[in-house]
């Protein structure tokens, strides 16, 4: 029996490297006839863990669940979710919180770079020596800085949670998220050992595909947050504009070498997979042409292969309602299932 868990974070518009990285990957594993239970998560509470604006969250919720539905996935096939629909994510996770000792979360990589990202936006480049795990440094830089919160720590606890409420076993991630697939079977064998057999070793699904880098910083993933990512809604001449600003390398050949030459290997990477056309094809099509030629003909690429993405996200947009309804059917059967696991929870642990 084979259960899925996944999500992302309504931070942010939905970009080409989601798409490729998750969504599609998702829409692939809905059709599996192995699968028991396929659970897909608006990670609304992990979002709050970082800074957010509370006047267009909600509204950043609706519309990444009318991105999911756009992108592909089937409400009658999958559930989707809000994570704060259902309030046994949260339970667990205290649950787990208690029973794993703190350093496990302090190690993880995510977070020390989180921590870094924030302090060096407030104090600047930090000395060579800087460790966030001696007390020095915790004294003289967290009690400065409000965006280092308790939740940034914790978060981990509730990934977990978010998984083992409902027994998922398997779980599309990106190589960054591993560790945290780690920690999740480290809490699995925590609390199989304390109080009995409940919980099965968690998978990760890494599907082979292409990473989508940054199109200002190749060595960088694309990211929500920033301006350089291609939003899947975003307009034709926004997706023109950003592809003519991404960042290419010296010399002029428009050849696929990620080692000497990674911007303009990041483009043919987009090229390729819209195109669905080989490397080589790519290298003779363009013998000879210069990047400008390059650059206007993948932002039509990728301006034809979002078209049909968009009119459907505006179909679900004009009609919130019934979006709302779908959540809310799917949040019905998570709830059961989820207080299922819960009740046999704290059963074990002497709760009930």
């Amino acid at each position: 029996m084979t259960r899925i868990l996944s999500g992302i974070r309504p931070s942010g518009k939905l970009h080409l490297g989601n798409y490729l990285g998750a969504i599609k990957n998702w829409i692939e594993l809905q059709d599996r006839q192995d699968i028991d239970l396929a659970v897909f998560m608006i990670a609304d509470y992990h979002g709050i863990t970082t800074p957010f604006d509370p006047k267009k969250y909600s509204e950043q919720i609706l519309e990444t669940a009318c991105e999911f539905l756009a992108a592909g996935l089937d409400y009658k096939k999958v559930l989707l979710i809000r994570q704060s629909q259902i309030p046994q994510h949260t339970e667990l996770a205290w649950i787990f919180s208690s029973i794993t000792p703190e350093t496990f979360f302090r190690r993880l990589p995510t977070f020390t770079e989180k921590i870094k990202e924030v302090i060096e936006k407030k104090v600047g480049v930090l000395p060579e020596d800087f460790d966030i795990n001696k007390t020095k440094y915790l004294q003289g830089y967290f009690q400065d800085i409000p965006d280092i919160s308790l939740g940034l720590l914790a978060y981990p606890a509730l990934m977990a949670a978010d998984i083992l409420i409902y027994k998922a076993n398997l779980v599309p991630v990106g190589q960054d998220q591993l560790p945290h697939i780690y920690l999740t079977n480290e809490i699995v064998k925590r609390f199989n050992s304390k109080f009995g057999e409940t919980f099965g070793v968690v998978k990760e699904y890494i599907a082979e595909g292409a990473k989508i880098m940054s199109l200002q910083n190749p060595k960088q993933k694309m990211s929500k947050s920033a301006d350089e990512g291609i939003a899947l809604n975003d307009s034709p001449s926004e997706i023109k504009e950003k592809i003519k600003k991404a960042v290419t390398d010296s010399g002029k050949e428009i050849i696929y070498e990620p080692q000497k030459k990674p911007a303009i290997s990041n483009l043919i990477t987009l090229y390729k997979i819209f195109s669905r056309k080989s490397l080589e094809e790519i290298k003779n099509q363009y013998e000879g042409k210069t990047y400008i030629q390059f650059k206007d003909d993948l932002a039509e690429i990728i301006i034809e292969f979002l078209k049909p993405f968009q009119k459907r996200y505006s179909e679900f947009k004009s009609d919130s309602e019934e979006v709302k309804k779908i959540l809310e059917i799917s949040e019905g059967i998570a709830r059961n299932e989820a207080k299922k696991t819960l009740h046999e929870i704290k059963q074990k642990i002497g709760l009930l």
